[in-house]
C-alpha cells in the first residue's frame, strides 16, 4: 500500500507531547498554590453555624433558655439553663462544649456585637441578646482569617441561622 504525505503527517509528535504536558505542568505549579486548600474562615463560620443552631434546637428540646457565650474573639462557649458560665455538653464528644479557635483554625476570629456577648434562645427558639431582649434586627457575626471575611447571621423572630 502507497503512503500518501497527509498520512504521514497526521496526529501529534512525540516532542509536541512532551511539550503540552510540560507547558500543563508549570501552569498547574504555578496557579494551584494560588487556591487555599480549607478557607480557615469558611471552615470556622460553617462550624459556628452549626453550634448556633445546636444551641437553639436545644433551647426548644430541653425548654430552657441556652446559647452561645463568646469568651473571646478565639473561643465561644454553648451554654443550657441560662447559665453563661457552665458549657453544656457537646453530643460528639461528652464533654463540655468550648470551642476554641486553634489548630487547623489558628489564626480566625470572631467579631459580634451582640450584648453581654451573648445570644440566647428561648423555649420557643426566639433569639435574645445577653439582656434577654429579643432580638429587633437581625445579628451578624463576622469571621475573618485575614482574608476573605465570612459572615453568620441570626434573623429576629425565626432565629433562622445561615452562613456566607
Amino acid at each position: 500500500m502507497h503512503r500518501t504525505r497527509a498520512m504521514e503527517e497526521a496526529g501529534f509528535t512525540l516532542i509536541e507531547m512532551v511539550l503540552v504536558i510540560l507547558l500543563v505542568g508549570f501552569i498547574a505549579a504555578v496557579v494551584i498554590p494560588r487556591f487555599p486548600r480549607h478557607p480557615k474562615a469558611g471552615l470556622a463560620a460553617r462550624r459556628l453555624v452549626s453550634d448556633i443552631r445546636y444551641a437553639k434546637e436545644l433551647s426548644m428540646r430541653l425548654q430552657t433558655m441556652s446559647g452561645v457565650y463568646f469568651i473571646s474573639s478565639t473561643e465561644y462557649r454553648v451554654f443550657q439553663n441560662n447559665d453563661i458560665n457552665t458549657a453544656a455538653k457537646d453530643p460528639h464528644t461528652g464533654t463540655d462544649f468550648v470551642v476554641t479557635l486553634d489548630g487547623q483554625l489558628s489564626g480566625v476570629t470572631i467579631t459580634q456585637g451582640l450584648s453581654g456577648s451573648t445570644l440566647k434562645f428561648n423555649s420557643l427558639g426566639t433569639p435574645l441578646d445577653g439582656a434577654d431582649t429579643p432580638l429587633a434586627a437581625a445579628a451578624t457575626i463576622t469571621v475573618t482569617d485575614g482574608a476573605i471575611p465570612q459572615t453568620v447571621t441570626i434573623e429576629p423572630n425565626t432565629g433562622r441561622v445561615t452562613g456566607s
